[in-house]
């Protein structure tokens, strides 16, 4: 971030302005006051709908003034171009410029809670309408980039298919509702035919592919159900492909006109609310361009880490906080201290750079009113508020170490792949069969104080499997041959490989089941195969036993899968647990230099979505099992999270978090040398280090869900 910023700053403040609110009589008293709090950063919206009225007409003068308000109170301004409102006369120009559905329904234009002026529903396909959306850009950089308040462009602002038409992402986690799914206009599906004629070369390797027997891609067929794989993975991920080159040229026609006076921000949307199936959200795929990276930040540690793996090096900020949702009549629970302080710092342990809340003043337009404030609806300060500052001077403090700061290197990664999110959507009807499967495995291994990256197919092929002792895989259905050739090299030189039922069941290449499973030779690595395959038992359980200890469960305790109950055949490798039958479900085996672990079901499914406590003990101590992972580790129960952040000179700042909802105490090891003392930033609390071991040892009492932050 220092390196990109005009000044050394660490930004910190709100999203102020999307038009028509707050209102304009509002703006002095209010930018004053942001100014007052200690704030040093504003977001303004720039809308296409709102901004461009008539086609040869262009309306700034709310964000002149907006501009000159904040530099008159040292404001720095984020400019946040929003583009999924087309103008009225879009529609009126280009009448096919809606995105069409697979039942038949033209969706635009139209309006959201969160998009209370309209114009939603243009398709990313329609290339006449996408030039206009370009020349919009142009101008408004055009006329802003020399002002003295701007700091950053925010060009690729929460970059998704479905163009914040929030019941349209649904069908992804609900199949019955697959009649919204987009877009089946004329021009989506030639550009479709034409981007498979790119990725597979001729015909016959798509027959191949998706076992057909079209004689040219013109008759290739636009896929309308989810009864067969590899054609509706192809569909959507057509999308994946169509939202990167829409964002790369925002990104282009944006650097063009700035010249790289102001970084550019590519600001990433969470995986809970914004499913690849039916948005095209792949953070790797988008994630290619800018300078920076932005993310909506959600109560979830899973998602800063996903962006700050994919953003590799670049500097990461959360653009919008988001912690008071809500619509009318359906309002947010007031939040605390304790509750600023986990989200903030959870982000900057996580090595995020900046802080944007949403929103200064509570919503006043549609279905989002009166909820999302920082203020009460007449402006004026909430306890909330005043805890946001407060927590903004102890950043602020704190902000030459921070901009020079960094995380623990992580050694453990969990494996981010879109077509297998697909795959599980077009499988089981919901893609949360993957993404709750990475969250719930993501969730038990961050609760044990391991240190998660993410890793993305398309990385492989530049050595990233080098920079980890493990790689673990939930739900691995769908892993292309190159994938698990990746694998088990990397294994057979040293790496430990995690991965859950049916790996590499699907093959991909040629569009059908696996013969053999695990696929691809890798029962060679695991040294089991796959044998009987039921379902859980009549009370919907899958109970897994563990037979020796294992870190955090212990010999005779009990597991729960999901889904399936996959037994192996052992041909080399030590069982580890099985099933109630007796049957091996967990499985270690030496390949090489390596190991690889088999689970017969899936873990941290059942984990994220029923909080099974002992599957999360199960995850971490196959973690712990398989590797010395230098990590902090907490003396007994208490439910602590640990992050050491280091900057040259031997500084450090420590972040604790009580995860219970409980006052607890412990002592904790952190893998560091021990100074004289720390000293806790909010409280000025002065806590002694002690040697212990090749680390430290600290110990602390912490309030319910209580987060501490010290410096040495």
């Amino acid at each position: 971030m220092r390196h990109l910023s005009i000044s050394e700053y660490l930004p910190f403040g709100t999203q102020y302005y999307r038009a028509p609110s707050p209102s304009p009589a509002d703006w002095e008293n209010d930018l004053r006051n942001i100014t007052a709090l200690g704030f040093n950063t504003v977001k303004f919206w720039v809308q296409w709908r709102w901004n461009h009225p008539v086609e040869n007409e262009f309306y700034f003068d709310d964000i002149d003034r907006l501009m000159n308000i904040a530099q008159h109170n040292k404001l720095k301004v984020m400019l946040n171009t929003i583009f999924d409102v087309a103008p009225t006369w879009i529609y009126e120009k280009y009448p096919d410029a809606s995105m069409l559905t697979l039942d038949g329904r033209r969706i635009g234009p139209q309006t959201q809670p969160h998009r209370q002026i309209g114009g939603l529903g243009l398709c990313f396909n329609h290339t006449e309408a996408m030039e206009h959306l370009f020349r919009f850009l142009r101008e408004t950089v055009k006329r802003y980039k020399d002002h003295p308040a701007l700091e950053m462009w925010n060009v690729g602002s929460e970059p998704e298919l479905t163009s914040s038409m929030a019941e349209m992402r649904l069908y992804a986690d609900n199949a019955g509702q697959m009649g919204d799914m987009l877009c089946y206009c004329e021009r989506c599906q030639f550009s479709f035919k034409e981007w498979l004629g790119t990725k597979y070369g001729n015909i016959e390797q798509l027959n191949i592919a998706w076992n057909r027997n079209y004689r040219s891609f013109e008759e290739v067929e636009i896929p309308k159900t989810r009864n067969t794989f590899n054609d509706m993975i192809d569909w959507r991920m057509f999308f994946v492909h169509t939202l990167g080159e829409n964002v790369k040229r925002r990104f282009e026609v944006a650097n063009a006109e700035d010249q790289g006076e102001h970084p550019l921000l590519c600001h990433h949307v969470f995986i809970q609310g914004f499913p690849v199936t039916s948005t095209a959200n792949d953070p790797w795929n988008v994630g290619q361009y800018g300078d920076l990276h932005g993310i909506t930040q959600m109560d979830d540690p899973m998602m800063v880490d996903v962006v700050r793996s994919c953003a590799k090096g670049k500097p990461v900020m959360c653009a919008e906080m988001l912690m008071l949702f809500g619509y009318t009549l359906d309002l947010p629970k007031p939040i605390d201290m304790n509750d600023i302080k986990r989200f903030v710092f959870t982000g900057i342990a996580a090595n995020l750079k900046g802080c944007i809340f949403w929103q200064y003043r509570p919503e006043i337009l549609g279905r989002e009113a009166p909820a999302w404030g920082l203020t009460y609806l007449d402006g004026s300060p909430t306890p909330w508020l005043q805890s946001f500052a407060e927590v903004n001077r102890v950043v602020q403090k704190n902000a030459a170490f921070l901009l020079e700061a960094v995380p623990q290197k992580a050694e453990v990664a969990l494996l981010y792949h879109p077509e297998n999110q697909i795959f599980a959507w077009t499988a089981t009807g919901t893609e949360k069969t993957a993404t709750n499967s990475l969250l719930g495995t993501h969730k038990a291994l961050y609760r044990r104080n391991f240190k998660v990256d993410f890793i993305h197919p398309i990385e492989l092929d530049h050595g990233i499997l080098q920079n980890y002792k493990i790689v673990y895989v939930p739900f691995p259905y769908y892993l292309s041959e190159k994938i698990c050739q990746a694998l088990a090299a990397w294994v057979h030189s040293g790496g430990i490989l995690i991965g859950e039922s049916y790996f590499a069941g699907w093959y991909v290449e040629r569009g059908h089941h696996q013969t053999m499973v695990p696929g691809y030779s890798l029962h060679k690595v695991f040294k089991a195969r796959q044998g009987a395959v039921a379902p859980p038992d009549e009370n919907g359980k899958i109970e897994i036993e563990i037979v020796r200890d294992l870190g955090f469960i212990k010999k005779g305790e009990k597991a729960y899968g999901a889904i399936v109950k996959e037994a192996f055949f052992i041909e080399g490798a030590e069982v580890l647990a099985r099933f109630s039958d007796g049957t091996p479900a967990i499985t270690c085996a030496d390949h090489g230099k390596g190991k690889a672990i088999l689970i017969g079901s899936y873990l941290g499914l059942p984990y994220y979505q029923n909080d099974y406590e002992a599957n999360a003990g199960l995850i971490a101590s196959l973690v712990d099992f398989a590797a010395t992972i230098e990590r902090p580790q907490v003396l007994g129960e208490a439910k602590i999270r640990a992050d050491i952040l280091t900057a040259p000179k031997q500084q450090t700042m420590i972040i604790t978090q009580n995860l219970e909802p409980a006052a607890v105490a412990a002592s904790i090891y952190l893998p560091m040398q021990a100074s004289n003392e720390l000293t806790e930033q909010f409280s000025n609390e002065r806590l002694t280090m002690q040697p212990h071991q090749h680390g430290a040892m600290i110990t602390l009492a912490l309030a319910p869900k209580e987060v501490k932050v010290f410096r040495a």
